[in-house]
């Protein structure tokens, strides 16, 4: 949180020193909520590239298209060309880079856990599609509605990813492979639910951009209870936890 603090200052510092420079006129004049909003969306853009996120990465480029247009002069791209052009891109970049990619797990004293699914042994020349009854659980969604039930008899791990949809995933017939687990979900300008057993003690680790993150409900508070480790991240959209 201390380093997303950070990030989000320098932006402020940033906007206002744009508001000074283009009012000087040493800077194309711009008004305040299109500046403001093309720097969290370049911001979110970058953000994405950098890890991997392709579908998030072209769309937030294609906002900017559509926020830029007369500047840029296309017009005629914007808004349902362009956005589409972004969203087929994303999705061809991400199935091309998706066994690149590796995620930062939350820290377990002073180390990270850092995984990839495409790396492992167990899952090696296994479709990068969804999959929801081993120890690792992947669910992705972009646009559209997804449901995802995990039905896991020794569950230890799960990626969730949803870009401008409704995604719900279900662990209420997961069990555990061992004393920890992790979740790792990724909201991106749309509502991602999901669905725990009251029965797991769950250690919450939130970070958010221009969203929301509710949890409803509590899991167990039994100090010798499997422990899951839930890392939580929203851009523009809400991200919802249910304990059942």
């Amino acid at each position: 949180m201390r380093r997303k603090s950070i990030v989000f200052g320098i932006l402020l510092i940033l906007l206002a020193l744009y508001m000074i420079v283009s009012r000087l006129g040493y800077a194309p004049a711009m008004p305040f909520f299109a500046a403001a909003f093309t720097i969290v969306f370049l911001y979110i853009a970058v953000r994405g590239f950098w890890r991997l996120h392709f579908t998030t990465g072209f769309l937030s480029l294609a906002i900017l298209g559509c926020i830029h247009d007369e500047r840029l002069q296309i017009e005629e791209l914007t808004p349902w060309t362009l956005l589409l052009a972004g969203l087929l891109l994303g999705i061809a970049f991400d199935m091309i880079f998706k066994g690149f990619r590796k995620k930062h797990r939350p820290k377990d004293g002073d180390r990270k856990m850092i995984f990839t699914f495409a790396s492992d042994d167990e899952d090696h020349g296994r479709s990068v599609e969804d999959f929801a009854d081993g120890q690792k659980v992947f669910v992705s969604n972009n646009f559209g509605t997804k449901s995802k039930y995990v039905n896991s008899d020794n569950f230890v791990r799960a990626e969730i990813e949803n870009s401008f949809g409704e995604c719900n995933v279900y662990f209420n017939n997961a069990v555990l492979g061992s004393d920890k687990a992790w979740i790792h979900a990724e909201n991106h300008f749309g509502h991602t639910a999901i669905f725990l057993p009251s029965t797991w003690r769950v250690a919450v680790r939130e970070e958010s951009t221009f969203g929301k993150i509710n949890v409803y409900g509590k899991g167990s508070s039994t100090e010798g209870a499997p422990l899951v480790k839930l890392e939580l991240e929203c851009n523009f959209g809400d991200l919802s936890v249910y304990f059942e």
